[in-house]
């Protein structure tokens, strides 16, 4: 069984990955690592690519490429990118061999943390930081709505805690549906 975190930007999904990670057998992977990685060696090959789409349609290709490795993995839990719900059908795959949890920060916690970790943010004219993120947040929070668990995470408690949560509610929900299948074989 693999645990797959899904949400948006700055939801927290590799820093609870990770810690999800150090309590449990599960083995972490964070997509978006493994998306730059493959990315490095398509730069080298070509050069660097100075059009904004075809690098989009690249990276966009290459996270597929991943999605569908993950997909045939076991015993993880995956960080997934935060547009990577946005592939046909993978949630559904990826559910076949595990579980989808959604993070959901409140906007707020995006902003705090996207800034607290300075990652660059397409900003329009006449617009903030902080009203780039939040338009990105509210544009892409649908995305996230097809999922088995989903838990509120701020940065009122720490990783491990939520780490510790989302395993101990997995695993009451796996032990109460392995008693219902047995009552009712």
């Amino acid at each position: 069984m693999n645990i797959v975190l899904i949400g948006t930007i700055g939801a927290g999904k590799s820093t609870i990955g990770k810690a999800i990670s150090k309590i449990s057998e599960f083995k972490f992977a964070d997509t978006d690592d493994l998306i730059h990685e493959r990315m490095k060696s398509v730069l080298e090959e070509t050069g660097p690519i100075f059009n904004p789409f075809l690098y989009s349609e690249i990276f966009y290709h290459t996270e597929a490429g991943v999605l569908d490795e993950m997909v045939e993995k076991d015993g993880m839990v995956i960080a997934t990118g935060a547009l990577a719900t946005s592939h046909e059908n993978i949630l559904e795959r990826l559910r076949k061999n595990g579980v989808i949890v959604r993070l959901h920060p409140g906007v707020e916690t995006v902003i705090a943390r996207e800034k607290r970790d300075h990652r660059p943010f397409m900003v329009e004219k006449r617009e903030s930081y902080e009203d780039a993120v939040a338009r990105d947040y509210h544009t892409y929070s649908d995305q996230y709505l097809d999922y088995d668990y989903s838990f509120d995470v701020s940065d009122e408690e720490s990783p491990e805690t939520y780490a510790a949560r989302i395993l101990d509610h997995i695993n009451m929900m796996n032990c109460s549906q392995d008693g219902n299948q047995s009552a009712n074989p």
